[in-house]
């Protein structure tokens, strides 16, 4: 009887090594096979996240969320469990490390959508969406993704800031009711101070960030926010609709005689008056912004209007503006208008083509 349980530990120690045999060959033979499925899942419920957050602000919370549950665990692993050499230790930071992937991915194909509505193409903001996008794709890429969070320490660290930075200056506006550029800058705050402890979180090295170094940083991030903010799309506004007509109602907004957008526009119908430029901005949420339209044509400056402060609702707004018309007509060329924040942001653009009248000459 003294035997038996010796015996059961035994037979229980076998099968689990057998167990553990046949799972490390069974991970020789087919992880790869495995991951190539999975990034294949990951790049499809990738697009069913894009699909679903079509216009789904109320999501955002939790994409803050799951950014702050991928920071603690990162932070906790990196700084606790890391030492341990053990096989659970290896298992745990493995299934976070796969749990950090996951939330990493469907937060940026969450945001994907929101910062595509706010981008101009083509215009300096659209780099800052397509890095977002090569982010969003990578990241579905398991094993290799993988391997760069795990081995390169300034991409995690670059990677997790960035994607931060660009949740919360999408969610910061909305909920503190602050502008956009403000916004920015709280969040380029937020984003950098949790960045900081992944920075110094192990132990071993015995590293302390010197204030010094930590001032130098804060100073060129305002710096690059304040020289470099036409690369980052205005987010969350949206140019919904930009019009041009010969006349406007100043009470209800409504255009007289409007233009169609993609014709040309014969000279003709140019001859006098003014070219009304009527753009209709979107923003989910009560938001203070100050805006201003630039009319050129042909890549030269005709007017800048006076730039409006407005607090702006979830039912849009409008904002417009005139060109005086000078005598003798308007000249054939391409005109562009263009929606600014007060702070330089490009909300979006809207062009009219003027071509002169057929059997005429060039109009002058």
């Amino acid at each position: 009887m003294d035997k038996l349980p010796g015996n059961w530990r035994q037979r229980l120690r076998r099968r689990r090594d057998r167990t553990a045999a046949v799972g490390r060959l069974l991970h020789r033979r087919y992880s790869r096979l495995f991951w190539t499925l999975h990034s294949t899942w990951a790049l499809i419920s990738g697009g069913i996240v894009l699909v679903l957050a079509h216009n789904r602000y109320g999501f955002l919370p939790w994409v803050v969320l799951f950014l702050t549950l991928t920071w603690a665990s990162t932070l906790f692993f990196s700084r606790f469990a890391a030492p341990s050499g053990s096989e659970r230790a290896r298992l745990a930071r493995g299934f976070v490390s796969y749990l950090t992937r996951v939330m990493y991915q469907e937060t940026l194909f969450f945001l994907l959508p929101f910062y595509f509505y706010s981008t101009t193409f083509v215009s300096w903001n659209s780099p800052y969406m397509v890095v977002l996008a090569a982010l969003a794709v990578l990241s579905c890429f398991d094993v290799f993704f993988g391997r760069l969070l795990v081995t390169s320490r300034w991409f995690a660290l670059a990677f997790f800031a960035f994607v931060t930075y660009s949740a919360l200056q999408f969610f910061l506006p909305l909920v503190l009711h602050v502008p956009i550029h403000n916004g920015a800058y709280l969040a380029a705050g937020l984003s950098f101070f949790a960045a900081l402890p992944l920075a110094y979180s192990d132990r071993k090295r015995g590293q302390r960030p010197r204030p010094i170094w930590i001032m130098a940083a804060l100073i060129g991030i305002v710096v690059v926010l304040k020289v470099g903010r036409e690369l980052i799309p205005p987010v969350p506004l949206r140019l919904a609709s930009l019009s041009f007509a010969t006349g406007i109602d100043p009470a209800t907004l409504q255009l007289q005689e409007a233009f169609p957008e993609n014709p040309p526009v014969p000279a003709s119908r140019l001859r006098s008056g003014h070219l009304i430029v009527r753009a209709t901005i979107f923003s989910p949420g009560t938001l203070p912004v100050r805006i201003q339209i630039r009319l050129t044509r042909d890549g030269s400056l005709l007017r800048n209007s006076r730039t409006l402060n407005l607090v702006v609702h979830s039912s849009g707004f409008r904002v417009w503006d005139s060109l005086r018309i000078p005598s003798g007509g308007l000249p054939a060329g391409r005109y562009r208008a263009e929606v600014w924040t007060g702070e330089g942001q490009l909300v979006g653009r809207g062009e009219l083509r003027v071509v002169a009248d057929a059997g005429s000459g060039p109009s002058r």
